[in-house]
């Protein structure tokens, strides 16, 4: 089968999906919206993969150019003649072969498109009604992003849910942790950006560091709000107990999980979260905020502990209360990798996604 599949950038999710497509028997070709330099993923593009010219490749699409954008789709899509058309997000992404009349289109949520934008303003939330309409199946992360779906009206019969899922051979426990024996660290992977909690993360722990001060966070990637991360940490004099990473190479991913006792995000909106169940994997107790999705996940006191969504002075108590009873800390690392091995392995989660594939070329041929 010859697959087109469609992204807003290069992103390590984007990598891992087409390295596996990569090693199926289909034909796969791939369009890449944008290219902000961001930097989202070093690693090439694998084997196999054929990519598509763009000729908005460079920067970042903006709405006004769509229309354009529509008519330079039509003609990859003449010129490739795709079996089946992936793409995602759904508002960004998706709109292109639903602007083309492609069928079979298998949209992909990547959470926050249906969980945050989907909402923004009435010309987004015409955008994510008129690309579910033209959809043939829906790929879902997780049961909360179904049934934000199924309330906009999408066919729950079309639908597959998956969590992406990590490669548990990669991410997984070790029998000699590098943890240092007299601080309590926390680790934290996710981007600088307002949707992921970086400033409810910094204040809970902070005020958690004025009662306890043998904590240690450690900081991972980076983003817009860099500014006010380095400006809040040195206000607050916490230059001892935060460590600034920055990117890391993925292939040393699961040794930074290793090296902490806790994973912790304050994520207002995510699906189900690829860096959540690489911590899991790695048999490292989470902190993750209340969300549904991480309710999917995460039972308070068994991976891991939970505290309200938003609220920097839970997130403290909650802090200081696991750096107070660490005899928790191993039953809560047994728990997390039993949970991954059960609901996150990627080589299981992938075939469903290739079961995915046939379902919606079978629903446009009925």
């Amino acid at each position: 089968m010859r697959i087109l599949y469609c992204s807003q950038d290069y992103s390590p999710h984007d990598h891992r999906f087409l390295s596996a497509l990569s090693k199926t028997d289909h034909q796969v070709h791939w369009l890449r919206l944008e290219n902000r330099n961001r930097k989202l993923e070093a690693r090439d593009l694998p084997h196999n993969i054929h990519r598509v010219p763009w000729q908005i490749e460079k920067g970042k699409a903006h709405w006004w150019q769509y229309l354009y954008l529509g008519r330079e789709f039509r003609s990859i899509i003449k010129e490739i003649k795709p079996d089946l058309i992936h793409a995602g997000p759904l508002q960004p992404v998706s709109i292109l072969p639903a602007m083309a009349g492609f069928h079979p289109l298998v949209s992909m949520s990547w959470g926050f498109d249906m969980l945050q934008d989907a909402e923004r303003t009435v010309f987004w939330k015409w955008v994510t009604k008129y690309v579910l309409a033209r959809s043939d199946w829906l790929f879902c992360d997780c049961q909360t992003v179904k049934k934000k779906a199924i309330a906009w009206g999408f066919p729950e019969g079309q639908i597959s849910v998956f969590p992406w899922g990590v490669d548990l051979s990669i991410f997984k426990p070790t029998a000699n942790p590098k943890k240092r024996s007299k601080e309590l660290i926390f680790l934290s992977t996710r981007s600088w950006e307002p949707r992921y909690g970086i400033d409810v993360a910094l204040k809970g722990f902070a005020l958690a560091v004025r009662e306890n001060p043998h904590l240690h966070l450690v900081m991972l990637s980076g983003g817009s709000q860099a500014d006010w991360v380095q400006r809040f940490i040195r206000e607050n004099q916490l230059e001892q107990n935060i460590e600034l990473r920055g990117q890391i190479n993925n292939e040393i991913l699961s040794e930074i999980y290793h090296t902490a006792h806790v994973y912790l995000s304050a994520s207002h909106v995510d699906g189900s979260s690829v860096a959540l169940m690489e911590a899991l994997a790695c048999g490292t107790p989470v902190l993750v905020s209340d969300i549904p999705s991480n309710l999917e996940w995460v039972r308070d006191g068994v991976e891991g502990w939970v505290f309200k969504d938003g609220d920097a002075a839970d997130l403290a108590r909650a802090i200081l209360r696991i750096a107070s009873q660490p005899e928790m800390l191993s039953a809560a690392s047994f728990n997390a990798r039993r949970t991954a091995e059960n609901k996150a392995d990627w080589k299981k989660n992938f075939a469903i996604l290739l079961a995915g594939y046939d379902r919606a070329l079978e629903e446009v041929a009925e």
